[in-house]
């Protein structure tokens, strides 16, 4: 409770500073931007058995953000970031209020954790987004729905959970800015109410965390010609027990840390996370033999930008537990390279190949194989 009490009293105080100055005749300027992509893909892995080996996607996102400025220097407003969805339906992954003073930032809404939003990794700014790119998406459900808990969670385990959030970040001070969050539930967002202290299991590991917290910084700094920038973030909170059994879980515990280094067109760094037995279920006698592989994700990569072009390279490799029922570990490993050209401000062109390879605890889940991209971005 301490922790919401202290999120809350932040955020009343920084609202209460501009109540005086922020009236309703405050004129809000209102910012509509996005970005848009359209790949391509060939694949070819082992488990392809009745998939084609090509496909098309693509995705459009609007950021609308009305924003105001009072007297006394607050500035205040919204963000909302919708998108289309797989079934043509329009959906929102950002949705919070925000204002921004002398004391900081405070932001209340549908958003993502602090290691999601500002944690450093192999740098990525080419093809899809290097190791943070889109790959993934192109495997097929019977390889995509076995990879480990943390290949598509490199940062703390659940910061990329978008729920609704309470956000603190500090000023910035001598590059650094440090911030805490805190969420009730990873199960609810928006106008949902969910006060529910269960939920329905994933497997043997737990379905939603409840009393969510993150906490850290990150650093951005330049000696000479040499940037340097560096991030640690903690995420906790507890798991729900199952609402279909008498299962419970192991409570969620979840740190990453990351470091690059820039000089001159060229930048590498890399990051590494570790969420041990999170969400695992607890041993009992029927589960006493279970797997106790613990959860972790490395990074690391390189880029050298010369004029319109971006290439670069990077390695992924991520661990946990498999399916808990047998003893063994799942581990994926992604190796990545590619480039990127800048046609004009805010279009782009790049490709990427990738090589994959998953080893599981479940012999028939073993896969491998390559994955070339290609795609096309604006940014407005």
């Amino acid at each position: 409770m301490s922790r919401i009490a202290l999120l809350v009293g932040v955020a009343s105080i920084a609202l209460a500073s501009g109540s005086a100055m922020a009236q309703s005749k405050s004129k809000f300027d209102i910012t509509i931007g996005g970005d848009a992509y359209f790949e391509a893909g060939i694949v070819g892995q082992d488990l392809d058995q009745g998939q084609r080996s090509t496909e098309f996607r693509n995705r459009l996102r609007l950021v609308i953000t009305p924003i105001a400025k009072a007297d006394n220097g607050l500035e205040y407003g919204a963000r909302l970031r919708t998108v289309t969805d797989a079934s043509r339906n329009l959906v929102s992954d950002r949705a919070y209020i925000f204002v921004n003073g002398s004391f900081g930032t405070v932001s209340a809404g549908q958003q993502n954790g602090l290691s999601d939003e500002y944690a450093i990794f192999a740098p990525s700014d080419w093809g899809t987004g290097g190791v943070d790119g889109d790959m993934q998406a192109f495997l097929g459900t019977a390889t995509s729905g076995n990879l480990p808990s943390t290949a598509g969670a490199f940062r703390t385990l659940v910061s990329g959970n978008n729920a609704t959030r309470l956000t603190y970040l500090t000023p910035k001070f001598s590059g650094f800015q440090f911030g805490v969050t805190y969420q009730p539930n990873t199960d609810s967002q928006n106008t949902d109410v969910n006060r529910r202290k269960t939920a329905a299991p994933s497997g043997n590991t737990a379905g939603a965390y409840k009393d969510v917290f993150e906490v850290g910084g990150n650093y951005d700094g330049k000696f000479g010609d040499v940037t340097v920038g560096g991030s640690l973030y903690y995420l906790g909170g507890s798991s729900k027990s199952s609402s279909t059994s008498t299962a419970t879980f192991e409570n969620l515990s979840s740190t990453n840390v990351g470091l690059s280094v820039g000089y001159g067109g060229f930048k590498v760094g890399g990051s590494y996370s570790w969420s041990g037995k999170s969400g695992y279920a607890k041993r009992t006698t029927t589960l006493a033999a279970i797997s106790r592989e613990a959860q972790d994700v490395w990074t690391v990569g390189g880029q050298y930008t010369t004029g319109p072009i971006t290439v670069g390279v990077g390695y992924l490799n991520a661990q946990d537990a498999g399916s808990l029922t047998v003893r063994g570990k799942n581990e994926f490993q992604q190796f990545v390279v590619g480039a990127k050209y800048v046609i004009a401000p805010g279009l782009s062109v790049g490709g990427e190949y990738n090589y994959f390879k998953l080893n599981s605890d479940v012999a028939a889940n073993k896969d491998k194989g390559n994955v070339v991209l290609f795609t096309t971005n604006l940014a407005f």
